[in-house]
């Protein structure tokens, strides 16, 4: 006999309290120890403001892995060591220099697209605006040629993300209970669980809107020959550079990239408002001159991403090789040091680390951390530690004896709370592990899901994952994949925050009696 759903709801909020224990003794010494002994921002500092941009396999990622590697073992955490998987080449930026000289003297801000190739040493000459222009219009004016390939930008990114709102118990238990009702629970839990997502998946749809728009913005039009204006054409006529827009605002400029090989024209992302000046100039019939020097280097001696494992071993004989795992990206791109996307989120848990350590947990369960390259270019890192520990018929036994994986990511600063991915069992679990840290703001709930970072690769193998909720203002619209992630952009007392809500988390996960329960396996490798 199926139950009204307000009888499910009832049953299911009258059992909340669950008895989940919590050792308030624990976690009065991890609050001392992380708010008062805190050690988080070394780690922010060396990222942000010492090594700066850490693209995977460039030379400043490898030596942020080194120092990260060195810096866990330093502080107590075993069995610390670099994994690593076949990435592709790396790539640095050596010199950009861009000015107009005419009509008036202008220096021009902008950032080569990643991998992108040097120019052939200083480009100068009067810049050809292509939008709107045919193949037959351009051909044989190519050869050398200073490029602006779209119109003047006037589509700017002007919204954050949306900040999730707290899931009560009852709104939990009634779409737990309106899903098995409707005997579609993995299919709602998807399309339900991804609507914060939907927003997150901004993380690389959003950040790469411009590159995107720029190679759909070069398709033109065909000229009598039947040559489509664009990237081909540009590459067969020898341009010099490609320059086109950020979608960003007041000098916000989003750059990302990929390594499209040895055959590509030099393109160049300039901030809205010079590039702008230059479109609207030259639609005026105005004389304009500039000057575009680009030199980049690419690394092909070392052509491996690597990841930071290490761990705190376990000590009980029954489950002490069951694994909690903690995990954050350490890449960013190149424009900027990645301050917020994602050097907090690494120093944080390598602070969570330290703080067990320095505490003198004896955890039942080995607590492990995880430092991804790659997450950038498409969650690399983490996809291949999954597939290397947990994924395939031989690494069932591993599959069974990992419990749960918490990330940090999208947002930035404090933990806010958690997207708990549709899995209402993880409801009150996570509302008493969050109690403590009520006065600290870190106890929001949601059963939405986000989309587009490390711990979807663990749910695709069936395994709860789940994302921090962090803060959002001015994350999507200044921040996230721009030259405006720096290290301002920070305070310290929300990083010493966000360290000792995971410390606790990480703690009670690994001392609780059974594994974190799993939701049904919805997921794909992403």
């Amino acid at each position: 006999m199926k139950l009204p759903v307000a009888a499910v709801v009832a049953l299911f909020v009258s059992t909340l309290p669950a008895q989940e224990p919590v050792d308030l003794e624990m976690v009065a010494k991890i609050r001392e120890e992380g708010l008062q002994r805190s050690r988080v921002i070394e780690a922010y500092n060396q990222f942000v403001n010492v090594i700066g941009p850490r693209l995977t396999a460039s030379p400043a990622y490898n030596e942020a892995a080194r120092w990260t590697r060195d810096k866990l073992t330093e502080w107590g955490v075993e069995d610390v060591h670099l994994e690593s998987f076949e990435f592709g080449r790396g790539w640095t930026v050596e010199r950009v220099s861009m000015e107009m000289t005419a009509p008036r003297y202008l220096p021009l801000i902008g950032y080569p697209r990643g991998w992108s190739p040097s120019t052939k040493g200083k480009l100068t000459g009067t810049p050809i605006l292509t939008a709107g222009k045919t193949a037959e219009e351009l051909t044989g004016k190519l050869e050398g040629a200073i490029l602006l390939t779209q119109p003047v930008q006037t589509n700017f990114i002007r919204v954050d993300r949306d900040t999730p709102t707290h899931d009560t118990a009852e709104v939990v238990a009634a779409q737990a209970a309106a899903r098995t009702g409707q005997g579609g629970q993995q299919g709602q839990r998807r399309r339900g669980g991804q609507r914060g997502g939907q927003r997150g998946t901004q993380r690389q749809r959003g950040g790469q809107r411009g590159g995107q728009r720029g190679r759909g913005g070069q398709r033109g039009g065909r000229g009598a020959r039947g040559r489509t204006v664009g990237n081909a054409m540009f590459l067969e006529e020898g341009a010099g550079v490609l320059l086109e827009p950020s979608r960003g605002e007041h000098g916000t400029l989003f750059v990302t990239g990929r390594d499209s090989g040895d055959d590509v024209v030099p393109r160049v992302v300039l901030i809205a408002e010079h590039y702008n000046t230059l479109a609207r100039l030259l639609e005026q019939g105005v004389p304009v001159e500039l000057n575009v020097d680009v030199q980049t280097r690419y690394h092909e001696e070392d052509t491996n991403g690597y990841n930071i494992i290490g761990e705190i071993p376990g000590v009980d004989p029954q489950i002490g090789d069951e694994v909690v795992m903690v995990g954050a990206h350490l890449d960013s791109w190149h424009s900027s040091p990645g301050a917020t996307d994602n050097a907090d989120g690494s120093a944080v848990a390598m602070e969570a680390m330290r703080i067990l350590k320095a505490v003198g947990v004896q955890p039942r369960r080995t607590i492990r951390i995880g430092i991804w390259s790659g997450e950038e270019q498409g969650l690399h890192g983490s996809r291949h530690y999954v597939e290397d520990h947990l994924t395939g018929d031989d690494k069932q036994e591993a599959r069974d004896k990992f419990s749960v994986y918490f990330n940090m990511d999208p947002g930035y600063g404090p933990i806010n709370g958690w997207f708990l991915e549709g899995n209402t069992a993880m409801y009150p679990i996570m509302q008493a592990y969050s109690a403590p840290f009520a006065d600290l703001g870190a106890d929001t709930l949601t059963m939405r899901g986000i989309g587009s970072t490390d711990h979807l690769n663990f749910i695709a193998q069936g395994l709860p994952g789940f994302q921090a909720i962090h803060n959002y203002a001015d994350y999507d619209v200044r921040t996230h994949h721009t030259n405006m992630d720096t290290y301002d952009r920070i305070e310290e007392d929300d990083l010493k925050q966000a360290a000792v809500v995971m410390a606790s988390i990480l703690y009670h996960a690994a001392m609780r009696d059974e594994k974190m329960p799993r939701a049904p396996r919805v997921g794909r490798v992403p």
